[in-house]
């Protein structure tokens, strides 16, 4: 009987520290001054906290320099850019440079694209530091893959418009069953 008693309890005292793991960190996503980059930030946000509890904060740039030199400085942890932005800023118009380039140069790390088509993508981009501290992000973020062409992205910034960001962000990660 005490054996099963002592066992209940380092069981029980183990998985305190494992419902506390997220619980007062924070992640920093940054997101350019536009509709479309603030509704897939908001996205990553809503899906970032509900499926591991993390806080996440939001913060708006003017520019793609800004945001970089935002996430090579530690101010934010995670952003997302398009081939268009990777390319005018890296000045490399291939992919596997320009991802070789922001990672010896910025120490960022592109993660797989949430959107490939042709020769358009859309890539979050994370910081090394915050990979080491959230291993198991990037396997959160693949859940996006596929589903934010520009259409979707289109639509979900007009019912944001008529609807609020957070209820549309919401309908629609319940909708694909990621909340």
């Amino acid at each position: 009987m005490f054996r099963r008693l002592l066992i209940s309890f380092l069981i029980f005292f183990c998985f305190q520290g494992i419902s506390f793991a997220c619980v007062g960190k924070t992640i920093f996503i940054g997101h350019l001054d536009t509709k479309e980059d603030e509704i897939i930030s908001n996205i990553l946000s809503r899906l970032i906290t509900e499926r591991t509890g993390t806080s996440v904060k939001l913060k708006k740039y003017s520019d793609a320099s800004t945001i970089i030199n935002a996430a090579s400085s530690g101010e934010i942890d995670l952003f997302i850019f398009d081939n268009i932005k990777i390319s005018s800023f890296s000045k490399i118009a291939d992919f596997d440079k320009a991802k070789s380039d922001f990672n010896t140069k910025f120490n960022l790390v592109f993660l797989k694209p949430l959107l490939e088509h042709k020769n358009e993508y859309i890539v979050p981009i994370i910081r090394k530091d915050t990979l080491k501290k959230f291993p198991a992000l990037p396997r959160l973020i693949e859940k996006l893959n596929g589903l934010l062409p520009a259409s979707i992205v289109s639509n979900l910034v007009k019912d944001a418009e008529k609807r609020g960001i957070k209820d549309t962000v919401r309908e629609f990660l319940k909708s694909k069953s990621l909340i």
